[in-house]
């Protein structure tokens, strides 16, 4: 689809908050849309993307000996070891990045979540979570949460000294994404995806620097001939979890796709089989929007 096409699909199907349309094919931008003001050099809350790129860290960090998926996350977080629940020592990594961790969570509406709120306004994150009721025995059902996303950074913290300065050694220097340094909480953990709008500068990337994770994961890993990640972990990251088909190592699955979602229109779309990687960025509003009829059309 030609960039007209796609500037006339947009504007045809009402979607007035898209800010960006990317679309790479085999080994090249083909068509790249702005509109709202925004261009290439604009910057944009990637939100819940960053969570496919903490799953990329815990695989990079797997791969260097630091961490096993298969670990049990009290081996790593105290609190988890204190026999609050007794199964908290059931709960594993991979728990974690599947979101089958068994803690319970409340979402709240429209991004609004008042777990979230009260875990940010005590001085120890991973001690409130920690407080948590396990709801279902670890490892069976999928339930999309913040929770498991933190105790996932506070563990790449603990093996790597500072989880930001790995993910930013390991996968943004590489790469050459620039992103300002993510939000720690009083007890010392990143975390950027789910915080107010007033950190809105947080954890923002260009069109181009989303896209690169796609690509990399297209490549297996691969970047510029140095293996950042791999394959054997990038198969199992897109690969579907026994308690949900639909999604894999904090990324998102469909027939012939895998990607990455972020509150409020922000994705990227890689199609293997095309060779082919479609990116939006849009503004986010009270209510969740998606914008598939657009990556699935262009």
């Amino acid at each position: 689809m030609t960039e007209n096409e796609i500037y006339n699909l947009v504007i045809s199907s009402h979607h007035p908050q898209i800010n960006s349309v990317l679309v790479w094919e085999k080994g090249e931008i083909t068509a790249e849309c702005y509109f709202n003001g925004f261009n290439a050099e604009s910057r944009h809350n990637i939100k819940s993307v960053v969570k496919s790129f903490l799953a990329a860290a815990i695989g990079i960090a797997q791969d260097e000996g630091l961490l096993n998926i298969d670990d049990r996350i009290s081996k790593y977080l105290p609190e988890f070891a204190e026999q609050r629940d007794l199964k908290h020592r059931l709960i594993s990594i991979r728990h974690l990045l599947t979101m089958s961790s068994g803690i319970f969570w409340q979402g709240g509406v429209h991004y609004h979540c008042p777990m979230m709120d009260a875990m940010q306004r005590s001085k120890n994150w991973i001690d409130y979570i920690a407080d948590c009721q396990i709801q279902s025995q670890p490892g069976t059902l999928h339930n999309y949460k913040e929770f498991d996303v933190i105790l996932l950074s506070a563990i790449l913290g603990t093996v790597t000294g500072d989880a930001f300065d790995y993910i930013n050694e390991k996968i943004f220097t590489p790469l050459e994404i620039t992103n300002a340094r993510w939000i720690k909480s009083p007890d010392g953990v990143y975390y950027s995806p789910a915080l107010d709008e007033k950190l809105e500068s947080v954890s923002a990337m260009k069109a181009r620097d989303m896209l690169k994770l796609g690509q990399l994961f297209l490549q297996d890993g691969g970047w510029n001939g140095r293996q950042i990640i791999s394959k054997e972990y990038i198969d199992l990251a897109v690969s579907p979890s026994p308690q949900n088909k639909n999604y894999g190592f904090l990324w998102w699955l469909g027939e012939g796709w895998y990607g990455c979602r972020g509150f409020g229109g922000q994705s990227v779309t890689v199609f293997p089989s095309q060779s082919k990687i479609v990116v939006t960025q849009a503004t986010a509003i009270s209510r969740p929007l998606h914008y598939e009829d657009i990556i699935f059309a262009v």
